[in-house]
């Protein structure tokens, strides 16, 4: 099969798939169901395969749907790339960057690189998402985010072949409370303090939650108490800055904000050390926006005191000819 000449029924196939609804996929295309039904028929003819189980409710893919799909995606963010960079030889750098960051990312360096790459590149639209990594990674893999600022996944063996990592820094987690917290009422902290006193903690966050948890139990505690739960930085740092709360945040968080009244909690182990950095499409890598971003937030890291594990020179070549160089970003 020509996937090339068959390239409006993908874009059918993908909205099915996004949805796992057909009446709801319909009405997103702006075309009848019967219509969008006959599309799905056709690919799957010309396939030979079939790409989606029929439900009551809707429908799933299939193995094949699923092999078709990562294919389908990665033609889609090209075709919008491609789309772009046309428009840039036309115009100068304009349309859109989708940018996903983790909680620490997107509440410190994040904003400040955008604010660089906004000034170089001031047609160019920025979409800025903070989550885990368990919200934002997969609307990276997915096409609905060109790039992500947070820790590396788990596994970086097994990225879709579309996307690459690259590590900016090493991030260290660690226990804070405020300054008067009881907790430091004692010379040295007691470890059944951490399970009794309760804890605020991002949503969704659980490769936080695990590790903090296999740390406690390994100091012969239990797990900790969550309380509340939240999507934002700035709202587990008040709740900790203004309560008798504990979190478990990053390290360097000191080195960007200063005097707010929080304080690390020492104890006897090391929570997490984790790798940081960007995971990204391929089409970006040589886009002189990508570049710019990249070393803003690469000199911020250097800034605040971490180890980067990137050269910060502004002599990269792509940068002096950031001007001339095309974007690659949805318009």
């Amino acid at each position: 099969m020509d996937l090339l000449r068959n390239i409006g029924l993908l874009r059918s196939f993908l909205a099915v798939a996004r949805a796992g609804n057909v009446t709801a996929a319909a009405e997103r295309l702006g075309i009848s169901q019967p219509a969008l039904t006959r599309n799905i028929h056709r690919l799957e003819e010309a396939c030979g395969i079939q790409l989606f189980d029929r439900h009551t409710r809707g429908v799933s893919l299939t193995v094949y749907g699923q092999t078709l799909l990562r294919y389908a995606q990665m033609i889609d963010t090209e075709c919008r790339f491609a789309t772009s960079e046309l428009e840039a030889l036309r115009h100068g750098h304009r349309g859109q960057l989708r940018i996903g960051g983790g909680p620490f990312w997107g509440a410190t360096l994040l904003p400040r690189a955008i604010v660089r790459l906004h000034e170089r590149f001031p047609q160019v639209r920025i979409n800025l998402e903070i989550g885990v990594n368990k919200i934002v990674h997969p609307r990276l893999f997915s096409g609905d985010l060109d790039l992500v600022v947070s820790a590396s996944p788990r596994d970086i063996e097994a990225l879709p072949d579309h996307i690459s990592f690259t590590p900016i820094t090493t991030i260290e987690s660690r226990i804070f409370a405020r300054q008067g917290h009881p907790i430091f009422d004692r010379p040295t902290v007691d470890n059944d303090d951490l399970s009794r006193f309760p804890w605020v903690l991002y949503q969704q966050d659980t490769d936080n939650i695990e590790r903090l948890t296999a740390t406690m139990k390994a100091l012969g505690v239990g797990p900790p108490r969550i309380a509340v739960e939240s999507s934002a930085l700035m709202s587990v740092v008040e709740l900790v800055r203004t309560g008798d709360f504990l979190a478990c945040l990053a390290a360097p968080l000191f080195g960007t904000f200063h005097d707010i009244g929080i304080r690390p909690v020492p104890i006897s182990r090391e929570i997490w050390s984790f790798d940081a950095g960007i995971l990204y499409h391929r089409a970006i890598e040589s886009s002189a926006p990508f570049e710019v971003l990249k070393q803003a937030l690469v000199e911020d890291v250097s800034r605040i005191g971490l180890i980067s594990k990137i050269d910060a020179s502004p002599a990269d070549p792509l940068l002096q000819a950031a001007g001339i160089l095309t974007s690659r970003f949805d318009s």
